[in-house]
């Protein structure tokens, strides 16, 4: 008997190890499927700045805050208007007033449910969209009930599609503490704010409690990669997943590239020239449409941009835009015509210096670019700007500046050219004719005749009046040229092809992320 037990405990002792080793692989196996967790790394060119609804973030900044932060009312991949935060409205006086109803059962991330107030307070005096004007004709943002928000303006306006752009998103006002210092990030969208390492890198959590469809990923982590060139770098080692903003140079190279995926659309971004049209030489029309006959923007984008974009021709619409006029008559290059149009008025080389003039003042000028994401390509587009004029005769001194010094020159008058992108063109509503408008701090152009036009297009909500009236302003800035169109961006993201499900959309600042996983193989 003494054996057989001996037997009974070596089999019990057996089974206890191979049921250890059991438990213990099923254990190993279980951290490995835990390890191959979706977690997206994304490449951005700058930090997040700033987090609270007063000031929107500088530069690729804005692509996080689309994760955390949500609007009443967004745009599909396409741009179409679709429900957001708020699931309808509607306006009962041709939109002098708009009336919001709240989505149910949408909660903030720190658990306190979206409410009417939650909206007021996201509109107040110290919020963005109050204090850079983009909505100067909100008078007031009222409460009716804990699920409707009245908007009354001072004129009538499409108002939802200004309620699109996330740089004035619904912020939880428990964001704020009670002394009304900013705390934390809390918004409703479908990732969370987990932590930020100035400089470095954001890392945001998905949204278990998120109203629409739950993220597939875990978490998204922003890496900080400031050079363009080396966050293509990043890529291409599976240091990053995915890079936003890439260089024109490295696209062909990249489309080539096994394992990696470019994806391409057409925004709503157009780079231009704003001309100082109250002082300086471009105070002449003449001159500004010699320098769009000359300026040749399909060689631009072929040679300059790497084939990356649309020539624009002037026009300062992107296909891709409501309203948009197929029938524009577009500049063509021709440096003759040019040249004609300048000697008829007035100009020629007296000195022979190369350089025109004019009654004693020479056809030189400045052309500014400012520093920052655009930077690189700016600076090549201006220098070859500046090759095409002096074929005319104009001489261009290019000065690339920091911001605070180019609103300085602006505010003095003193500048003839900028470089610009965007201004008001989130989205697909043509906004972007606000710029030119004389009471625009950004305008440089003074016509009684456009302001009154722009304003009329801006104050319908009639569709068929609106595209007539915007179709009229496309024709009066290919005319009057407050400013030259240059090139209709291309936006630009590369993934490595183990990152699955994304759609690139024409927006910015939006990040789409919805329906994007990892698949690696194990």
């Amino acid at each position: 008997m003494a054996t057989n037990n001996k037997r009974i405990n070596l089999t019990a002792l057996i089974t206890c190890v191979l049921i250890a080793a059991f438990l213990l692989m099923s254990g190993c196996v279980g951290s490995k499927e835990e390890a191959t967790t979706n977690e997206l790394t994304v490449g951005i060119s700058t930090d997040v700045n700033n987090w609270y609804l007063s000031q929107f973030p500088d530069g690729d900044g804005r692509f996080v805050w689309s994760q955390i932060y949500e609007t009443l009312v967004r745009l599909d991949t396409d741009l179409n208007i679709e429900p957001g935060l708020a699931e309808s409205w509607e306006t009962p006086d041709e939109g002098k007033t708009w009336l919001f109803h709240l989505r149910e059962n949408v909660y903030f991330h720190d658990g306190n449910p979206l409410t009417a107030d939650a909206v007021v307070f996201s509109y107040s005096d110290d919020s963005y969209v109050k204090k850079m004007g983009a909505l100067r004709a909100l008078t007031s943002v009222e409460a009716v009930d804990d699920s409707t928000v009245k908007f009354v303006l001072a004129k009538p306006m499409s108002l939802p599609f200004y309620l699109t752009h996330v740089a004035w998103p619904i912020m939880s006002p428990t964001c704020l503490d009670a002394e009304g210092n900013f705390i934390s990030p809390i918004g409703t969208g479908p990732f969370k704010f987990e932590n930020q390492v100035t400089d470095q890198e954001i890392v945001l959590v998905r949204n278990d409690d998120y109203w629409g469809e739950r993220s597939a990923l875990d978490s998204v982590t922003f890496k900080v990669i400031p050079e363009a060139t080396t966050r293509v770098m990043a890529l291409e080692t599976g240091e990053i997943d995915m890079a936003i903003k890439l260089p024109e140079y490295d696209v062909s190279r990249l489309e080539e590239e096994d394992g990696i995926e470019v994806y391409r659309t057409l925004t709503t971004f157009t780079d231009f020239l704003q001309f100082n049209c109250n002082n300086g030489v471009f105070a002449d029309k003449e001159v500004r449409k010699a320098l769009a006959y000359t300026i040749d923007t399909e060689e631009m984008v072929d040679t300059v941009l790497e084939g990356i974009g649309m020539a624009a021709q002037g026009r300062a619409f992107t296909p891709t835009m409501m309203y948009s006029n197929p029938d524009l008559e577009l500049y063509e290059p021709d440096v003759e015509k040019a040249k004609e149009i300048l000697a008829d008025d007035g100009w020629s080389d007296s000195d022979n210096d190369g350089i025109l003039d004019k009654d004693g003042e020479s056809l030189s000028v400045s052309l500014i670019v400012g520093k920052g994401v655009w930077a690189s390509r700016h600076t090549a587009m201006a220098e070859a700007i500046q090759g095409s004029l002096q074929e005319i005769g104009m001489d261009v001194d290019i000065q690339v500046l920091e911001s605070a010094a180019i609103t300085s020159l602006e505010n003095d008058g003193d500048f003839d050219m900028l470089l610009r992108t965007g201004y008001f063109v989130w989205g697909p509503y043509p906004r972007h004719f606000l710029v030119h408008q004389s009471t625009s701090p950004y305008s440089h152009y003074n016509n009684s005749e456009y302001d009154v036009l722009a304003n009329a297009a801006d104050s319908t909500v009639d569709a068929d009046k609106q595209q007539e009236l915007y179709y009229d302003l496309q024709e009066m800035v290919i005319e009057e040229l407050p400013a030259f169109y240059l090139v209709h961006e291309e936006k630009i993201v590369a993934a490595n092809s183990y990152v699955k499900g994304y759609e690139i959309t024409a927006e910015d600042p939006w990040l789409n992320l919805n329906g994007v996983y990892i698949e690696k193989e194990q």
